[in-house]
């Protein structure tokens, strides 16, 4: 169990869109989470992929094909781990249908830490992780950095509203921990990419009304946490 209420980004933007029970559920897993099952491990191999190539520069799509064919080799003996692993061929395959779609807009492209800083409103602690970093140059050379969100789940995509609200608070991620004192955060960087829909939601302009609700619905999970 897990005393100190704690978030991931897209897990918090489904929640943002959810009825109350399935919120009540998902706040149930965070709190109560399954030891044989770790939500940010699920995708792990299509991530580590899909990580490698966009910090390649998006070109090379070698990781994506190389990931498939390790993936389809294994012959896991456990029901769950197979599902897993088709899960995350279904993830990659998804994935390399919408390269096209993905534009790093000339930035250079570093991968995400590991483990980074989260942010926290109202005693939550939100974990945003992004995969990717980009930092590039704007009008008169200004410098620019942002991050890349990628969401695998196929069983709650992504949609505007929620893409929103996740790169919203990537921004507010890149500006908190990334951003250097000389770098201005850019929002066309941020973008969110939606592997289940199969959509590149690009960066939002306007994030102030987004991450007043953000801090409004860590306050209500806050709130429901040691009722659950």
């Amino acid at each position: 169990m897990l005393e100190q209420p704690r978030i991931s980004v897209n897990k918090l933007a489904e929640y943002m869109g959810s009825k109350a029970a399935r919120q009540r559920k998902i706040i149930h897993d965070r709190k109560y989470p399954d030891e044989d099952f770790n939500f940010g491990m699920y995708h792990r191999e299509a991530a580590e992929a899909v990580s490698r190539y966009l910090a390649d520069g998006a070109i090379d799509p070698a990781p994506l094909d190389a990931q498939i064919a390790a993936l389809l080799q294994l012959t896991p003996e456990k029901v769950g781990t197979a599902r897993r692993i088709n899960a995350n061929v279904d993830a990659l395959e998804r994935f390399s249908n919408m390269l096209d779609d993905v534009d790093l807009q000339g930035a250079d492209a570093t991968l995400g830490e590991h483990a980074p800083q989260k942010l926290k409103y109202h005693n939550v602690e939100i974990s945003v992780r992004p995969e990717i970093i980009l930092r590039g140059q704007g009008p008169k050379g200004k410098k620019l950095v942002g991050a890349i969100k990628v969401h695998f789940s196929k069983s709650s995509p992504m949609n505007e509203d929620s893409a929103g609200y996740v790169s919203a608070v990537v921004q507010e991620f890149c500006r908190l921990h990334i951003a250097n004192d000389d770098e201005t955060v850019f929002p066309g960087y941020c973008q969110v990419i939606d592997v289940a829909s199969g959509t590149v939601f690009p960066g939002v302009k306007s994030i102030k009304r987004r991450m007043v609700d953000v801090a409004a619905e860590c306050q209500n999970i806050a709130a429901l946490w040691p009722t659950i």
